[in-house]
């Protein structure tokens, strides 16, 4: 015991200055202990944690003064060590310890204190000893979701290594891998670094699916972050800083061994210029189709409000209607007293602690950039205005600012506070439901906006573009401070933004700077954001001969290999148990599954080549031809347009007009018009996603020779036939097919779209599904306006009327 309190009293020395005496004591009840700590031997070989009766301690020696310290480092291993043996890291821990009891054990001046002190600290403290001495270790509940999620992956791969190691040493009961707990608390440089070497290897992750895998050495700091904030949640302090540094050196050394990718990711910056692009093609094209166009007023209301704010995705999808504040503001710029009983409305959003203020811009040149359009649309089809008079726009042109007050404010119904304005809309059985309550997943808004980006022209799209763009652009402004910066990004500091945010493509024209010219900014501008790259004719598909090359691939034709060997086993033997057929049904899965994945693998590849690609074919054309005259081929991909609904076509007249006149009341007029073609677009039944491959309806090659904005928002698209022929065909097919390939149940409801009325499947039996999907529940007829009693007489009836066999 002697040795080892001179073992303990070194150690101090080395790592304390002013150097002090300090030892170890016994157990106040005579328990037997192990030594150099004063943890009673039958708790730590009875229990992992500590107990409020038996929980380890260590009494620190002073000249004057006596103290009890309660231990908040975790226990050392059941197995007896020497002081020698013991890790660095637990000699730190208690040198933080015994320095923590030294500024304690002294008064406010910085002298010892008294031994009455001592003896009326322990009388008063006696009572809440027992709280202090079972510390709570630190909780994840102050982050973000996402966070919590990569915090909850690294368990569960720590705990699967541990696994795998205490196999190794035959599941041994004195093994230090059988509790993942202690396997952390007792892990080194080399354990640690083992651990990630294994995670690279990982090949799947939870419940048996295909891991996507590490190939960027900047995916293994994201993980290795992850694993700290772990490491901290389990021992209740973060890692050492020896520890860290020593295992900082060992990732750079498994990046340079595994060849990990070193280049950062391109982080295009999303200007307004880009905006509008995508603000144009969510409201023209039908290739991506709602199930009901309230939600393509809210991606509209995304892709302003996100570029207007900088807010992430998690933030703006949590929106709801009590974080709104509407207003009519008076203008301080003064004029006609008619101006300021007219004046814009003040639309207030607010996220977290920040507020931003969106005043509208009168002669707005496009009201497609107006986000008051969209929000005041949303609001009035939910009819969320607390005043009942508060109808449309047109009522809110009625109202004035009386006695010289400055605002109105505008209130909103206390019983739909919670209504999201990003709501999430689902269809069950051809049933449309609108959960107001409920916000839309972050993985469809995602997917929506991606989607949009391609059929845009976009190489790719992402709902951080707009951070990165907007970031930018405060980061330029001689207007916006850093603090400020950092408050509306939300942002612990500027590091933050130089780090992660800012591009790499540098947008400084040096060489008119070092040679004292005028920087060129529009030109820079136009090189470094996302729309250099908006190509129409970019594929998103993949062509019939580059499906049937995924086929030939060796991985792919293993596992078909495979899946038929066994399935031909399973048919030629007489016992067919539930694990064999389970087997062929994983063997079938992972043959859908590697085939997707290839299918998707090769449209990426084919994506990020067509730039290069597609420019030297239209070098070699235009250097033959001797003009930029495109292709027929070309000029069938730039015509192809869906069908636009006449909704669409209304809504678009109103949102892309220009302001023709100065006056107040034309502009009140104009956004009055855009404002009730929003309300009234988002009740319009638009028919829900395609299935399958997208069809191609080319329009006449002169109409996209003549491309003009301004022409084409004004006028409908050509149609290959009459909206009368083509109904009449349809029902004509309806009626007469001996196996039918349109749904008469769909065709009778004059209620739907045009699109899902007509629509013809590529086979039967997909109009067979569609049905048994969708209309099992309907107990009417809308073909032959005749009720029905229950599904029974469904069938029957779609089966002797209707040729349906369900």
């Amino acid at each position: 015991m002697a040795s080892l309190a001179q073992g303990l009293h070194a150690t101090a020395q080395a790592a304390t200055r002013p150097r002090t005496h300090y030892c170890t004591g016994g157990s106040p009840n005579k328990t037997p202990t192990t030594p150099g700590l004063g943890v009673p031997t039958s708790t730590r070989a009875s229990s992992p944690r500590f107990s409020p009766t038996a929980r380890p301690w260590l009494t620190l020696g002073s000249p004057t003064a006596h103290l009890r310290l309660t231990s908040h480092f975790w226990p050392m291993p059941t197995t007896s060590r020497s002081f020698n043996a013991w890790p660095q890291s637990k000699i730190e821990k208690i040198v933080r310890a015994i320095k923590m009891a030294r500024r304690r054990s002294r008064s406010d001046d910085g002298s010892p204190r008294s031994e009455s002190f001592r003896m009326e600290s322990e009388a008063s403290d006696a009572d809440s000893e027992t709280d202090l001495s079972t510390p709570e270790p630190p909780s994840v509940d102050g982050y973000a979701d996402g966070t919590k999620t990569q915090i909850a992956a690294m368990e569960d791969y720590w705990e699967r290594f541990c696994r795998k190691q205490h196999q190794k040493q035959g599941l041994s009961s004195d093994s230090t891998w059988k509790d993942p707990h202690d396997a952390l608390r007792e892990a080194g440089k080399r354990e640690l670094t083992k651990f990630l070497y294994w995670r690279l290897r990982v090949k799947r992750g939870r419940g048996g699916r295909r891991s996507k895998g590490i190939k960027k050495a900047s995916a293994l700091d994201t993980n290795w972050k992850m694993f700290l904030r772990y490491y901290e949640k389990i021992n209740g302090d973060p890692m050492p800083d020896d520890l860290g540094r020593r295992m900082r050196k060992s990732i750079r050394k498994i990046v340079k061994e595994k060849g990990l990718i070193t280049d950062e990711k391109e982080k295009p910056p999303m200007y307004i210029e880009d905006v509008v692009i995508l603000q144009e093609t969510v409201l023209r094209t039908m290739e991506k189709r709602f199930y009901i166009g309230l939600q393509r007023m809210q991606q509209c209301l995304y892709n302003l409000m996100a570029c207007f704010t900088v807010n992430r995705i998690s933030a703006m999808r949590k929106l709801q209607y009590k974080h709104l504040q509407c207003s009519i503001q008076r203008d301080p710029k003064g004029g006609r007293l008619g101006f300021y009983s007219k004046s814009p409305t003040s639309l207030r959003k607010r996220i977290s602690v920040n507020t931003f203020i969106i005043p509208e811009i009168i002669h707005d040149p496009s009201l497609m950039l107006s986000p008051h359009e969209f929000l005041l649309g949303i609001l009035f089809d939910d009819d969320a205005f607390r005043a009942p008079g508060i109808k449309s726009r047109d009522d809110l042109r009625r109202l004035w600012l009386e006695d010289g007050r400055q605002q109105l404010p505008l209130p909103l119904k206390a019983e739909k506070a919670n209504h999201y304005v990003f709501c999430k809309v689902e269809a069950t059985r051809g049933v449309i439901r609108v959960i107001r309550d409920q916000p839309i997943s972050t993985a469809a808004l995602s997917r929506q906006y991606q989607t949009l980006g391609e059929i845009a022209g976009f190489p790719i799209l992402y709902t951080h573009c707009n951070r990165y763009g907007g970031g930018t652009i405060l980061n330029q402004s001689r207007l916006v401070s850093d603090a400020q910066q950092n408050l509306i990004m939300k942002h612990a500091s500027i590091r933050t933004f130089l780090k992660h945010y800012l591009p790499r493509r540098i947008g400084t024209d040096m060489q008119a700077l070092m040679r004292g010219l005028e920087p060129d900014s529009a030109m820079m501008r136009a090189v470094t954001r996302m729309g250099r790259w908006v190509d129409t004719r970019r594929p998103r598909e993949l062509t019939d001969a580059q499906k049937a090359s995924v086929e030939a691939i060796p991985e792919l034709q293993d596992a078909i290999y495979k899946r038929d060997t066994f399935a031909q086993k399973l048919k030629q033997s007489r016992k067919k148990s539930r694990s064999r057929l389970d087997r062929l049904e994983k063997l079938k899965r992972n043959v859908m599954n590697t085939r997707s994945r290839l299918l998707y693998d090769l449209r990426k590849r084919v994506r990020e080549e067509f730039d290069n690609s597609q420019a030297v074919k239209d070098i070699q054309r235009q250097l033959a031809a001797g003009t930029a005259v495109h292709d027929e081929k070309t000029k069938e991909l730039l015509a192809a347009r869906g069908n636009m609904l006449p909704e669409q076509i209304y809504l678009l007249e109103k949102l892309m007009t220009w302001p023709t006149s100065w006056s107040l009341e034309r502009e009140w007029e104009r956004r009055n018009e855009a404002v009730e073609a929003v309300r009234m677009y988002c009740g319009v039944r638009e028919g829900g996603p395609r299935r399958g491959r997208r069809p191609k309806r080319p329009t006449p090659v002169e109409d996209v020779a003549t491309h003009d904005p301004l022409t084409l928002a004004t006028q409908t698209p050509q149609r290959s036939l009459p909206r009368d022929d083509a109904l009449r065909e349809a029902e004509v097919h309806v009626r007469t097919a001996a196996k039918p390939l349109g749904c008469f149940q769909c065709f009778g409801n004059i209620q739907e779209s045009d699109h899902r009325r007509m629509q013809h499947y590529s086979r039967h039996k997909h109009l067979l599904r569609h049905f048994r999907d969708t209309h099992l529940d309907d107990r009417h007829c809308n073909y032959c306006n005749t009720p029905v009693e229950h599904e029974d007489g469904l069938r029957r009836h779609a089966h002797e009327r209707h040729r349906l066999k369900t």
